[in-house]
C-alpha cells in the first residue's frame, strides 16, 4: 500500500514513507458500495409493493441477498482499513473511523432483522405487520445509503493528501451516482 517516492510533494506517512491510496482498495469500496446499492435498491422495490408480501421465490432472492451482505460485513473489509490508516495522523480520522464502524453495525443488525422477519412470514402466520416490515426495509435501505455516502467522504476527508487523480475522480464518480 505504501510505496517510497523521493518527491518532495508526495504524502509522508508515520514511518516516514509515502503514502498514496492504492486505487485498487477504491476500487474494491465502490464495488462493495455498487452491491449494497443494488440490494437498497431490491429491498426498496419491495418495501414499495407493500402491503402485498413478497412471494416465496422473491422472499428467498432477498433473504440470499441480505445473507451475503452480512456475510461480507463481517468478513470485514481489509481494502478500508489500508486506506484509513494513510489518514491517522488527522484529528478526524478517529471520530470517523468510528462513526463508519458504528454504521456497518447498525446496517448489519437491520440487516439480521430482516433475514429473521422475511423467515417468519406476514401477519397471517402470525408474525409481521406489513406496516412493521415496511419500517424495517427503508430503515436498511436508508442506512445502507447514507453509511455508503459517509464512507466516501470520509476516504475524500481523511486521504485528500494520499489520492491519486484518478482514485479521486473514482469517488467523486461514486458520489454522484449516489446522489443522483
Amino acid at each position: 500500500m505504501m510505496a517510497s517516492d523521493t518527491s518532495a510533494d508526495s504524502p509522508i506517512h508515520a514511518s516516514g514513507r509515502s503514502c498514496i491510496i492504492q486505487e485498487a482498495d477504491l476500487d474494491r469500496m465502490v464495488t462493495r458500495h455498487e452491491q449494497l446499492a443494488c440490494l437498497c435498491d431490491l429491498l426498496e422495490a419491495c418495501a414499495d409493493s407493500l402491503p402485498i408480501w413478497p412471494k416465496d421465490t422473491q422472499a428467498e432472492q432477498l433473504r440470499l441477498a441480505l445473507g451475503a451482505f452480512v456475510e461480507g460485513e463481517r468478513e470485514g473489509d481489509a481494502s478500508l482499513t489500508k486506506i484509513f490508516r494513510c489518514g491517522l495522523q488527522d484529528p478526524l480520522a478517529a471520530p470517523l473511523i468510528r462513526h463508519v464502524d458504528a454504521r456497518h453495525t447498525d446496517d448489519l443488525v437491520h440487516a439480521e432483522d430482516l433475514i429473521a422477519a422475511l423467515q417468519a412470514g406476514p401477519v397471517p402466520n402470525g408474525r409481521i405487520s406489513a406496516e412493521t416490515f415496511g419500517y424495517m426495509l427503508r430503515c436498511f435501505f436508508a442506512a445502507g445509503r447514507q453509511s455508503m455516502v459517509l464512507e466516501e467522504f470520509a476516504v475524500l476527508a481523511l486521504g485528500r493528501d494520499h489520492l491519486t487523480v484518478s482514485g479521486e475522480s473514482l469517488l467523486l464518480s461514486s458520489l454522484c451516482r449516489r446522489a443522483s
